[in-house]
């Protein structure tokens, strides 16, 4: 498995990663946290309604909760959750846990990590959590290192397995598909929410995500004459929707892959002038308008 930072981008560009980081969580905080607790209230009433039951009581697992920990978060208070990482999560940065993070993540992940929690993003993205969320502190939450393709869960552990914004940077998603349903219980439900990558945001340039794209045309990683522009701030898979259909359906048989068809308005009208310059005539329309891609599975009672 690779961890997400698996990719060199050099000093300048981790520079700029940082800067648009550090611009989303201080300037944008309250509304990205509000985002955050948003997307896990669609997970929740995802799961809720596949289960027909309120998500509550429940042994849950997220795949990949990253370091800040926002839907663990929000599913503690009624639930069992723990978390699962390649990386090492620390979620407090004590000398001992910065010490195994340099050992297991290497340098580039714990100076992130190092230099977030120096700058206070991550104390002021946990005091909105908290605000936001209604509770007196934040809670401690259970994150462990682990290779999500070879878990040391029992077998039919857990109610609910869950990821968001994950399986686009695992190398071999299938063979993930297959251990997080040998860990569920018969009943029990997988939940994954990923980032297409032939959506514009889809190759994971944060100048994108912070609105500072400047002259970096739409789409720009799928087209010839501009990809070289492109800054990719991780590891990616780089999967079309055909194939993530198709992992899906030979791993888990029966399950539900949606495209969500979720991209703002602005990526509409710029689709628009580019068919009729007959550019990205290899790519659906629907791949391009996609950011979310929703798959569900419900495991067989027997």
């Amino acid at each position: 498995m690779k961890s997400y930072v698996a990719i060199k981008l050099g000093v300048f560009n981790r520079l700029n990663e940082a800067w648009n980081l550090y611009f989303l969580h201080t300037r944008k905080l309250k509304g990205t946290v509000a985002g955050m607790l948003s997307q896990a209230k669609e997970t929740e009433v995802k799961i809720g309604s596949i289960l027909g039951r309120p998500v509550n009581g429940l042994n849950m697992l997220e795949l990949g909760p990253g370091q800040q920990l926002v839907q663990l978060a929000y599913f503690a208070p009624k639930n069992e959750v723990v978390g699962i990482d390649l990386d090492v999560i620390d979620q407090y940065l004590t000398f001992s846990g910065c010490i195994l993070m340099v050992r297991q993540n290497g340098w580039m992940r714990t100076a992130k990590t190092v230099l977030r929690t120096v700058a206070g993003i991550d104390g002021k993205m946990r005091s909105e959590v908290v605000s936001q969320l209604g509770l007196e502190t934040m809670p401690k939450l259970r994150v462990l290192q682990m290779d999500a393709t070879k878990t040391s869960f029992e077998s039919n552990q857990f109610d609910v397995v869950y990821s968001r914004a994950v399986f686009e940077h695992l190398p071999d998603p299938g063979a993930v598909l297959t251990e997080m349903a040998r860990v569920l219980k018969p009943g029990g439900v997988l939940l994954v929410t990923l980032h297409l990558y032939t959506s514009d945001s889809g190759c994971h340039d944060t100048r994108i995500f912070a609105g500072d794209r400047k002259e970096l045309p739409f789409w720009a990683h799928l087209r010839k004459e501009y990809r070289h522009d492109v800054r990719p701030n991780s590891y990616l898979n780089e999967f079309r929707l055909s194939t993530w259909r198709s992992i899906f359906e030979e791993s888990l048989p029966g399950s539900e892959v949606s495209a969500l068809f979720d991209a703002k308005p602005e990526e509409h009208f710029e689709l628009k002038k580019l068919r009729t310059e007959k550019q990205l005539e290899e790519f659906s329309d629907e791949e391009l308008l996609t950011v979310t891609v929703d798959a569900c599975w419900r495991k067989p009672l027997s």
